[in-house]
């Protein structure tokens, strides 16, 4: 009777055994995890590509620069959307600082799926013909990390200064359940500056015929160089990057309809990095509906600071039948109404970053400035006179109000003012006289930490007066 009790339990645990193998063996089929999810190099690039997709999940940032700066107002058919933002009566919750908040959640998620596909890159399994493309991705992935990590500086910490303790987080790991602390604002620009050297050093030179726009090339990489120089002062910097995207000879400046047709996405000329919606109305659909509702429109500051022979007053401002102004720059397409690329990089800030740096370095060069702003100019104003500028300060000037006109609804407006501690200022017609103007160095430039992030993570700091 033992006997048989013995066998019957060797039987059973023989066939548990083998439930268990099959088990094991039908895993890697069965369930979807990191350590199935990148064999191949296409898988990586899978990966890749979603990183791509999470940073144009952020065109709200451009939303947001519009709203609080004085390049937008509340549009004729606006019930509340945007309204708070608008009204500088934002706050750290959902509720309130719905617009103001996402970007940091955004661009920590940009950032966490970086951090998910770099350390597959040197491991996974690549044909001979593929193995070049490893350093490629990587040097695109380091990039992308990077530019998020400087969008999260520029909203959300004060103006540079390498000592100030209340940088962001700086994350080189994925880990959902870290509580990081803030780094110096000094120690984000360290890891910024690491990632881009190190992606272009990865990244192989490229030609006209081999650019693309819509991934990170070592053209692209020296135009957000050149941004960044420009954002930490460093001018002589910021010079150089500018001048090597410029002298580059991809994508010059056009005029005219050629200008005009960049913003129906019928013509790629002048952008550097776009995000392509195949179907999504994510940046378009913020300003004006695909029924044609205007939430949120040209300031008539804006308006009116355009030449009447400027191509980019008909290019960026339209229209409706009932007489009200919108947002034409991202307003149609050939695949439908509102959905329209969002344009993150172009040529044309590169010529507006030398002419800055230019007139601010310490010896200004009034000559080398003055010729990038009236080739600037000249390629958007019927019949321009070059200008001349007596002085670096009035030059600075002409390059603000430059930005204002050239670069509006990019997202740039609102931290040109505050890099330059500079107040915004609405015309009496786009705001109320409670919201007309925003002093320079309010605490508002400031973009606040969302609650979530503070409830989630103790060692996070929120920003002043918030």
């Amino acid at each position: 009777m033992k006997q048989n009790n013995f066998l019957l339990i060797l039987i059973a645990a023989i066939v548990s055994m083998s439930s268990c193998k099959k088990d094991l063996e039908q895993q890697p089929t069965d369930t979807f995890s990191e350590n199935n999810a990148f064999i191949t190099l296409a898988d990586v690039q899978l990966g890749a590509n979603e990183v791509y997709g999470r940073f144009g999940a952020n065109a709200n940032n451009m939303y947001v620069s519009a709203l609080v700066s004085d390049e937008a107002k509340l549009g004729a058919d606006n019930s509340g959307q945007g309204a708070l933002t608008y009204r500088y009566q934002y706050a750290s919750d959902n509720t309130s600082g719905g617009d103001v908040i996402s970007a940091y959640g955004g661009y920590y998620t940009v950032i966490d799926q970086v951090n998910r596909v770099l350390p597959k890159i040197p491991t996974v399994t690549a044909s001979a013909e593929e193995e070049p493309r490893r350093n490629i991705l990587k040097g695109q992935m380091l990039a992308m990390r990077a530019i998020a990590h400087f969008e999260l500086l520029q909203s959300y910490c004060k103006n540079y200064d390498p000592a100030d303790p209340r940088g962001v987080p700086v994350m080189l790991v994925s880990n959902p359940v870290a509580k990081p602390a803030r780094n110096t604002m000094g120690e984000v620009m360290a890891q910024i500056e690491a990632d881009l050297t190190e992606a272009r050093n990865l990244l192989p030179a490229i030609s006209n015929s081999e650019f693309t726009d819509t991934v990170m090339n070592r053209i692209n990489v020296a135009a957000y160089q050149a941004r960044i120089a420009l954002y930490k002062k460093d001018y002589n910097q910021a010079i150089t990057y500018a001048t090597e995207v410029i002298t580059s000879g991809i994508k010059p400046l056009v005029s005219g309809a050629q200008f005009a047709a960049i913003w129906t996405d019928d013509v790629a000329d002048e952008v550097l990095f776009r995000i392509r919606y195949a179907t999504s109305t994510a940046i378009g659909g913020l300003f004006t509906t695909t029924g044609g509702n205007v939430y949120v429109a040209p300031s008539d500051k804006l308006i009116a600071s355009y030449d009447a022979n400027d191509v980019r007053a008909s290019a960026y401002v339209g229209t409706n039948p009932s007489g009200n102004k919108y947002v034409k720059k991202f307003f149609t397409s050939a695949r439908g109404g509102r959905v329209v690329d969002l344009k993150s990089c172009r040529m044309a800030e590169m010529y507006l970053i030398r002419a800055e740096a230019n007139a601010r370095k310490s010896t200004p060069d009034l000559t080398a400035g003055a010729a990038d702003l009236n080739t600037l100019r000249s390629n958007r104003i019927s019949g321009y006179t070059n200008a001349s500028f007596s002085s670096a300060s009035v030059l600075i000037d002409a390059v603000m109000e430059e930005r204002f006109k050239e670069l509006a609804f990019e997202g740039f407006r609102f931290w040109d003012l505050k890099r330059n501690n500079l107040s915004v200022e609405r015309s009496a017609s786009d705001a109320s006289a409670a919201w007309q103007t925003l002093p320079a160095g309010n605490y508002r430039f400031v973009l606040p930490i969302p609650n979530t992030e503070l409830l989630s993570n103790p060692n996070m700091v929120q920003n002043d007066n918030y």
